[in-house]
């Protein structure tokens, strides 16, 4: 798997727990996905960390059955000397609400975990 194939797998995930389809057992790989330090900035700038991402995750299950994920635009901006960086658009649709994001992701070379996530909105729900 390549780092774009990545990107998309994980918002696969993401967008089945939010719609109630991914299985619980499923929460744990997605987790692990990222590394003990990761670190994220959400689309409003908040700072959070992975102990705060499964408390968050386990809440958000279901909350969304109707919500379309969709991954547009992902690439890789580089990957080299250990750092791998890739970009991405985020975009959510759920009847009557579209939102949109940015994202930047700093992924481990070699195993694509998740080390760092920064989103910018495109468009705020609404």
């Amino acid at each position: 798997m390549n780092a774009v194939e990545e990107v998309v797998r994980h918002h696969r995930f993401i967008e089945g727990w939010l719609r109630g389809t991914a299985g619980a057992h499923e929460l744990n790989d997605f987790l692990a996905a990222h590394t003990p330090d990761f670190t994220w900035y959400d689309p409003d700038g908040a700072l959070r960390t992975l102990p705060e991402l499964g408390p968050a995750m386990e809440e958000a299950h279901g909350a969304a059955p109707d919500l379309t994920l969709e991954i547009r635009e992902p690439r890789v901006l580089l990957d080299r000397d250990g750092l791998l960086v890739a970009t991405y658009e985020e975009h959510h649709r759920t009847p009557g609400v579209s939102s949109a994001r940015r994202a930047l992701a700093v992924l481990v070379p070699g195993t694509l975990r998740w080390r760092h996530l920064h989103e910018t909105w495109i468009v705020q729900p609404g």
